[in-house]
């Protein structure tokens, strides 16, 4: 198959099909045990808020670690290769959960599923990409992102449906089916035949990183500090709002984003992608300052919707942008780099969301992903702007 032929169809082959629920599976696996793990930590080893954002953000930790050198991976071997490895490993790493007995085993066990996490997610979106014509690639990243969205919806359902009725086990095995069958899935995928650059030259830095994507990452980064509160905290902090069900914020948050990819891919394909950009932080912005500061049932799901469609605009429009600056031999860094960026700031956001909630309450750090956002809007404006327009390829 040939980049030609790849460009000539339409968006909805076969091949985009497996790796859409590919994606899906793989996410379900991935948010099972994200909302239900803080309370795994809690009940059964008795850690307080602060650890728990240590053990989590163990995860991504890790991944940030092995992002730059899984973009060289992607760039230097078969792709499809990269990808089947690092999805074996990930379900591999799963059945760790069910042997845990301490603290320190789970910090270990996290990191180690956080490399694969890592290389996971860098070789399945430029895998994607690979495999989705050049000028629907706004809308092509718009829906295999939804497809992990739309996991980012059932799985926490069914992850707290599960640790609310029945053993911890029961949902480490979940995990562990649900993320076998993503495999198989993402086996028949047919990756696309394409020359590759063998490079005679020294490695240096520019081979792990897009150094041009650098300014764009740190304002990536300043966004994704709300994801990683979200993604450990959302659950705990609906006892703080009085709602009572915490499963339907991430359905909420699901269905904000799908609402979102709607027409965020479009407004990018048609060169709107500073309006995309620029649309999504405001929406977040406003949304956590409300989540902050307003602690009702009603605002705890209606928020959720909103910073799902904030999500659901700027992510595919930051990491278009990163393609965007990248040759189709530097893709693989152009994601990694996106994803350095982006794992950055969720473990950060992981992280201080216990701190500071130990410190004050969730809603303080809550308070302080809204600033966050805010910055992120100025510095969007003042930088990122200005340094996208200096080094986009197309």
């Amino acid at each position: 198959m040939t980049e030609n032929t790849v460009t000539k169809s339409g968006l909805w082959t076969k091949n985009f099909s497996f790796a859409c629920v590919a994606n899906f599976l793989m996410g379900f696996s991935f948010y099972l045990l994200m909302p239900t793990l803080p309370f795994y930590l809690s009940e059964r080893f008795h850690t307080d808020n602060s650890t728990i954002g240590l053990v989590v953000s163990c995860y991504v930790i890790a991944a940030l670690v092995i992002r730059p050198f899984s973009g060289y991976l992607v760039d230097s071997f078969s792709r499809k290769m990269v990808y089947m490895i690092s999805y074996l490993l990930f379900v591999g790493f799963c059945l760790g959960y069910l042997v845990a007995g301490t603290i320190l085993f789970l910090i270990v066990l996290r990191f180690l599923h956080g490399l694969t996490w890592g290389i996971i997610t860098t070789a399945g979106n430029t895998l994607a990409i690979d495999i989705m014509p050049s000028e629907k690639r706004g809308q092509g990243i718009g829906f295999y992102g939804l497809a992990f969205n739309i996991s980012m919806a059932i799985g926490p359902v069914a992850g707290i449906f599960l640790y609310q009725h029945f053993d911890f086990n029961i949902l480490f095995y979940s995990a562990i089916i649900t993320g076998f069958i993503g495999m198989v899935f993402a086996q028949f995928i047919k990756a696309p035949v394409k020359p590759r650059i063998k490079h005679h030259q020294a490695l240096s830095l520019d081979r792990f990183l897009m150094l041009k994507g650098i300014p764009v990452g740190v304002n990536l980064l300043l966004v994704t500090i709300s994801y990683g509160m979200i993604l450990s905290f959302a659950a705990m902090y609906s006892k703080e709002m009085n709602a009572d069900n915490p499963g339907l914020f991430y359905v909420m948050l699901a269905i904000g984003i799908a609402g979102a990819r709607a027409f965020s891919g479009k407004m990018i394909d048609k060169g709107e992608l500073h309006k995309a950009s620029i649309l999504g932080l405001i929406l977040l912005a406003v949304g956590l300052t409300v989540f902050a500061l307003w602690k009702i049932p009603v605002v705890y799901y209606v928020v959720a919707f909103v910073l799902g469609m904030g999500y659901g605009v700027a992510y595919p429009a930051f990491q278009t942008i990163f393609i965007n600056m990248a040759t189709h031999h530097q893709r693989g860094t152009a994601n990694s780099t996106y994803y350095t960026a982006f794992d950055t700031g969720v473990g950060a956001g992981m992280l201080l969301a216990g701190k500071i909630a130990a410190m004050a309450s969730l809603g303080a750090a809550f308070c302080f992903s809204a600033i966050a956002c805010f910055i992120a809007i100025l510095y969007y404006w003042k930088i990122s702007i200005t340094s996208y327009q200096k080094h986009k390829l197309v």
